[in-house]
């Protein structure tokens, strides 16, 4: 009993509402000079915390500085402009079971998406392996057969098919690329020579049609007139009979 009587009282004094509420809002009114989540990793507000909180935050502080927690669940219709109640239908591109195929934009109208398309051909292109690149600034067939896939709604660019599955867009294909997962989707396809680039059109994947030479029209001796070339599209050109075969 004696000793128990001689014991000092080892437990804090519990802080006031009052107290908190101030130490709380002086971080909150301090956000000019750093976030609140940098403030809660100083050394001395930590130590005062439960060893097993501190553990889970300096986890989770981590991953937020190394930009995990940007990473957001891939979702089946990515960063495109359709209607979020579509966002669970799977969309099929019909005859691509075999391919890797891409839809993008090689003019520079917009830069954010002419960068988002350069930047997923060039994750493409890291892997080696034969993607079907579908320039729909080079073929206005190409935007019309992307909108009917998706229901006829308008779509931002890139948008990615891998073995006729839809997979996304810029967003959700680096975000692929970042953690590792790309490569599992792209196991399989036959990978080219490095630094192979098509001899018959400079992997820019057209070529003028060989019927009328890039002109649009044939001319038609039994009527002797000029018609429409029925071989190649607005621009005169033709699929690269090279690569894309």
């Amino acid at each position: 009993m004696g000793c128990s009587a001689s014991r000092p009282n080892t437990l804090l004094p519990r802080p006031s509402e009052e107290s908190c509420n101030l130490e709380f809002q002086d971080l909150v009114e301090d956000k000019t000079s750093k976030p609140l989540w940098k403030h809660l990793s100083e050394e001395s507000l930590l130590a005062k915390m439960d060893s097993n909180v501190v553990s889970s935050y300096r986890r989770a502080l981590s991953s937020r500085q190394l930009g995990y927690n940007h990473l957001k669940p891939i979702r089946s219709l990515g960063s495109s402009p359709l209607n979020s109640s579509l966002s669970n239908i799977r969309f099929h591109l019909p005859g691509a079971e075999d391919r890797v195929v891409l839809y993008f934009t090689s003019l520079r109208g917009i830069r954010k998406t002419y960068e988002d398309c350069c930047a997923v051909r060039m994750i493409l292109r890291g892997f080696r392996v034969m993607v079907d690149e579908r320039d729909i600034s080079m073929d206005s067939n190409y935007r019309k057969e992307l909108q009917n896939v998706f229901g006829g709604k308008v779509v931002s660019l890139p948008q990615v098919f891998i073995r006729g599955k839809y997979i996304g867009g810029a967003e959700e294909i680096k975000q692929l690329n970042e953690v590792g997962e790309l490569g599992k989707y792209l196991e399989g396809f036959p990978v080219r020579e490095t630094g192979f680039v098509c001899e018959s059109c400079g992997d820019a994947r057209f070529v003028p049609c060989p019927n009328c030479n890039g002109s649009r029209k044939i001319f038609e001796e039994e009527d002797g007139q000029q018609r429409r070339c029925p071989e190649c599209n607005e621009n005169g050109l033709i699929r690269c009979p090279g690569c894309c075969s």
